[in-house]
């Protein structure tokens, strides 16, 4: 079973937070615009990794609404645009392209499913679909060098918690993708496991054009190797004494006849692809005083090769024929690159051309600062440059000589951004570049036609929300109102009843806390957050926001983590708080807090007291308890905390330093701590702890997710009492448990997933052995998730099927209830619901269906009922 969460956002948050104010038959419409600023987001193209077919440019790009996707671009404004979005929502999808085969271009994309993977497109919308799940779980790497040999594709794989890359070849289809070896227990090419796994990259074909060569560095032998897929067939061609200097300088790939050159140590070495042809051509000291490479560029089979000492090389591959070039200056970064047959160096202070002799290497007048971009053409270059003392980048053309090397004019727009990298490309027969790091821009070849292909940040950007809480029938939610900044907002729905309820606005963003993170907590009428060290209080109007103070004058840093509960009147939480007294490092790092209301927060407790202070320095590190999220249940609130000497266990509390309490020592095991500075007294042994999670309330009980350390992470129920706290059953027997998950109540009973042969299950229980059972097996569905009751009883959840792809399901609680709701995008991609969200006895939810992107959509877990409520 695999977890994406990450790819997981709160995409169409606002319209499924609002939901339940409204009726379910009306369009889905535009409340209020918060935010008419650009958003100033991480928006941006990078052409540089893109591939061109057919004068079509392929690259991966960002924009807010769905995050880094592939797009394509044929040099005009209305033919740039989104071509896949393989992750549906503002989450990223499409990694960068490999290379097109038989027509269709290969990419690495990352679906909910899949993780990342290979997939193909036709070159049209909506025609891409997965070539092979070929790194199942998380990815060590993937495609480390991609290969055209033979009539076929060839690739590696390695998954996060595999010890050996794998060789694939594929005739580009699915059927047709297959493993060939495994490097270490086929091919002999092994690593030591223990010490992690190595960097292995496929180099492509060698010069002889019958293997494939493949360069091995890191945790494993150092070394270059040839092979055409078999054990008999891979070769040694040699192994490196000191490693590899740098990666980037590994040759991965070859044209048939010209040798591989490498530096290994002091040594240059080239190779035909035999191991008679691999041979040193000739120690390097003194030619160069500091062998680390720059840059390298082979061209008519000659290498030349700059070094950090600015030694400008050229080999022809035998001694008599390597010899320095040329010293080009202090303090340059060098860049070689080519134009025809010639060789160019570009420096800091101007270019470097060679004829191939000592005598004939000069400089010239050029692009002046840090080289951020290169593009080869057949008759020149085009550069980008930074010098800080000049201002922004600047591009540049050159065809190799004084005379055709200039400066160009870009015109009006924004200008390049140093931060930007590399962002030039080569296009049909100019160039592109990002300016502004948002938009994309195509200059031609005579460099003096320059136009804007596409802007990819909106110049009205969107509010968010940025967190949001329900208070009666209103939603108090954070909105974004610039670039920077977010405020404090409520809304009833209406557009006259939609606006900031706080002025206060702060860079750093209100509400965030020490992490950046934007937190609303809701209790009883009201809903709390924290800024600048102070927590707020809001009923969702103007006048009832406010501001409670502090009660030292100590405090720097006070932020609200987690509600825990709220019990007569009192609002209880988790706030993490950072005090600098002089010689003094206070304990508590986070730990439950209270307020009234009416007076300022004060901690209810410090349950883990202890702190390191050694030799007196106040950043030493103060132990947490990191209290919550908490359940109420009575007059009493559940939640999970760590003291130290039980370890992270479940506490409860009454609102009182007297009546918080350990419920349960669920683990009962300790370990050694040996850290003779701990205050204010050292501890021997430290609790395990069972790590207590997935709190839910069902009737008089809590149900929770723990482990005692003998049957692994099971289900337990609580009372808020020792004795009425146990383990409900060992759905797995033995230590690894069975990982409930998505835990929901319905009644007095909970549904959950849980480990079930070969996948997981769905379960439901009421708290007894006896009456914890498998509702459905879910045979043949896996990656199930966002497990959601509305308040008839019907559970709604997401699942994956190699029929349907990832599509909605429901279940009345047995196994023949349990069962796909409608196949709104039919294949393997399906239509990703998200955003689960009970209303009124139906669901309201986001899916793409594959005609109108991802939108809102309602079911009553019927065919028929389930709609579209609006394309947005």
């Amino acid at each position: 079973m695999r977890s994406h969460s990450s790819w997981r956002r709160r995409t169409g948050a606002f319209v499924l937070g609002l939901a339940g104010a409204f009726t379910l038959s009306a369009q889905p419409h535009l409340v209020a615009d918060l935010n008419q600023e650009r958003t100033n987001s991480s928006s941006r193209a990078y052409p540089a990794g893109g591939v061109e077919h057919d004068g079509v440019l392929y690259f991966p790009a960002h924009d807010p609404q769905h995050g880094d996707e592939l797009w394509r671009t044929d040099g005009s404004p209305d033919g740039t645009y989104r071509l896949v979005d393989l992750c549906p929502g503002i989450c990223s999808g499409a990694g960068r392209p490999l290379g097109f085969f038989h027509g269709s271009l290969y990419f690495l994309g990352t679906d909910p499913d899949h993780g990342t993977e290979i997939w193909r497109t036709d070159g049209t919308a909506g025609g891409e679909e997965l070539l092979a799940d070929a790194c199942p779980g998380d990815c060590w790497s993937l495609a480390n060098g991609w290969v055209e040999w033979r009539g076929a594709l060839w690739f590696l794989s390695q998954s996060a918690y595999a010890a050996a890359q794998i060789l694939w070849t594929s005739d580009g289809t699915r059927e047709g993708t297959r493993q060939v070896a495994n490097l270490c227990a086929d091919l002999g090419i092994c690593n030591d496991p223990s010490q992690g796994p190595p960097y292995v990259f496929l180099g492509g074909p060698d010069p002889t054009g019958q293997s494939l060569l493949v360069w091995t560095y890191g945790n494993g032998p150092q070394a270059l190797f040839r092979t055409d897929g078999t054990a008999g067939g891979t070769v040694l061609l040699h192994s490196f004494a000191d490693g590899f200097q740098f990666i980037d300088q590994i040759p991965r790939t070859a044209a048939p006849g010209v040798p591989l050159y490498f530096v290994d140590s002091r040594d240059l070495w080239t190779s035909d692809g035999t191991p008679a042809g691999t041979r040193l051509v000739r120690n390097l000291v003194g030619l160069v005083q500091d062998l680390f490479l720059q840059s390298t560029e082979v061209v008519d089979g000659i290498y030349y090769a700059t070094f950090f000492d600015n030694t400008w090389l050229r080999s022809d591959g035998t001694a008599e024929g390597t010899f320095v070039l040329a010293q080009v200056g202090p303090g340059s970064d060098l860049t070689l690159a080519r134009i025809g047959s010639s060789v160019v160096l570009l420096t800091n202070n101007g270019i470097w051309r060679t004829g191939g002799t000592p005598e004939t290497t000069f400089q010239f007048a050029g692009p002046t600062g840090e080289i951020q971009g290169v593009v080869e053409r057949a008759d020149r270059l085009v550069v980008a440059s930074f010098d800080s003392n000049q201002g922004p980048p600047f591009l540049w053309t050159t065809d190799g000589t004084p005379a055709g090397t200039r400066k160009l004019h870009l015109g009006r727009g924004p200008s390049l951004d140093p931060e930007d990298g590399w962002p030039l490309a080569a296009f049909q027969d100019g160039v592109l570049f990002t300016r502004g790091r948002r938009e994309l821009w195509q200059i031609d070849r005579t460099g003096t036609r320059v136009e804007r292909l596409h802007d990819f940040e909106p110049r009205n950007g969107g509010s968010g929300p940025i967190d949001q809480v329900s208070l009666g029938n209103r939603l108090i939610f954070f909105s974004q109102i610039d670039g920077q900044r977010a405020r404090l907002c409520s809304s009833d729905g209406t557009s006259a009843g939609t606006g900031a309820i706080s002025n206060v606005a702060g860079l750093d963003g209100i509400g965030s806390d020490y992490q950046g993170r934007f937190r609303l907590a809701r209790a009883g009428t009201q809903a709390f957050f924290s800024t600048r060290g102070r927590l707020w209080a809001t009923d969702g109007t103007h006048e009832g926001t406010r501001k409670w103070k502090a009660q030292s004058a100590f405090y720097e840093s006070f932020a609200l983590s987690a509600p825990i509960g709220f019990l007569g009147g009192q609002f209880i939480f988790s706030a993490t708080l950072d005090i600098n007294e002089v010689n003094h490092c206070a304990p508590g790092d986070s730990e439950p807090w209270v307020s009234d209301g009416k007076h300022g927060p004060r901690q209810l407790l410090n349950l883990d007291p202890y702190f390191f202070e050694p030799d007196g320095d106040c950043s030493a590190d103060d132990l947490s308890s990191s209290p919550g999220p908490g359940v109420v249940l009575g007059g009493i609130a559940l939640f999970a905390a760590d003291d130290l000497v039980h370890g992270r266990e479940l506490f409860a509390t009454d609102g009182t330093k007297e009546g918080t309490r350990i419920v349960a020592d669920i683990d009962r095991k300790r370990m050694p701590f040996d850290q003779p500075e701990l205050e204010p007294h050292p501890l021997p042994f430290i609790g395990v702890g069972s790590d207590p999670s997935d709190l839910v309330r069902a009737g008089n009980n809590v149900f929770f997710v723990a482990d005692d350390g003998t049957t692994g992470r099971e289900l337990w129920i609580s009372n808020g009492n020792r004795r009425g706290t146990r383990r409900v059953a060992d759905l797995v027997p033995g230590r690894g448990g069975s990982t409930p998950r998505n835990l929901v109540a319905v009644g007095d009973s909970i549904y959950f997933f849980a480990a079930h042969v070969p996948s997981e299950g769905l379960y439901r229980s009421d708290g007894t052995p006896g009456g914890t059972v498998l509702v459905s097996d879910l045979a043949g569905v896996s990656q199930v998730r966002d497990l959601t009751a509305t308040k008839n009883g019907r559970l709604y959840f997401a699942a994956f099927t190699e029929a349907t792809g990832t599509e909605l399901w429901t279940s009345q609680g047995t196994a023949e209830t349990t069962r796909l709701v409608a196949d709104l995008r039919p294949g393997l991609r399906g239509s990703a619901p998200q955003n689960l969200k009970a209303v009124a006895g139906k669901l309201v939810f986001a899916a793409d269906d594959g005609t109108t992107g991802l939108e809102p959509w309602t079911s009553d877990g019927t065919p028929e009922g389930t709609v579209r409520l609006g394309d947005l």
